[in-house]
């Protein structure tokens, strides 16, 4: 289906706008597929950095596990979660060897190798388990998080 801008805009309900529910905490991990790498900066607003320009990558996971598929498709929603990774770059602009979330997210899928040529574009279409947790953000909602990843074997 396609809709028009002009039709959006003259588009009404009466339904509140809703979050679709989260998806199911596991300890025990779910198959998932990188699907997509981004980069994204912002402004620390404490600490001794308070002012500075932060970066980090946000990795989109595919969750693979047919149940959470299906228990998402109930809820109207897709089994995607996004997974942020704090960066740590030198003065230059270039990845510091110091970045404890990246290094995780790196072994995880057999590409932390010293000396072998890395680029986070190779994260995409490679599997992990990750595992998903609740919890409650700085406004009191509900949020869903990538609590951990492991090798997909």
């Amino acid at each position: 289906m396609t809709i028009s801008v002009e039709q959006f805009l003259s588009t009404s309900t009466t339904q509140a706008s809703v979050r679709p529910p989260l998806m199911p905490p596991t300890d025990q991990g779910y198959l998932a597929l990188v699907s997509a790498v981004d980069l994204k900066d912002f402004v620390y607003k404490k600490g001794d950095r308070a002012g500075q320009t932060g970066y980090r990558m946000v990795l989109t996971w595919d969750v693979q596990d047919p149940s959470v598929i299906e228990a998402c498709r109930a809820a109207n929603r897709s089994a995607k979660i996004n997974q942020s990774v704090m960066l740590n770059l030198t003065p230059d602009g270039a990845l510091a060897a110091e970045n404890t979330g990246l290094k995780m997210v790196r072994e995880a899928l057999g590409q932390n190798k010293d000396g072998q040529p890395w680029a986070p574009s190779m994260m995409i279409g490679q599997p992990a388990k990750i595992m998903v947790g609740h919890r409650i953000d700085d406004k009191g909602e509900m949020q869903e998080e990538v609590t951990k990843v492991a090798s997909a074997q």
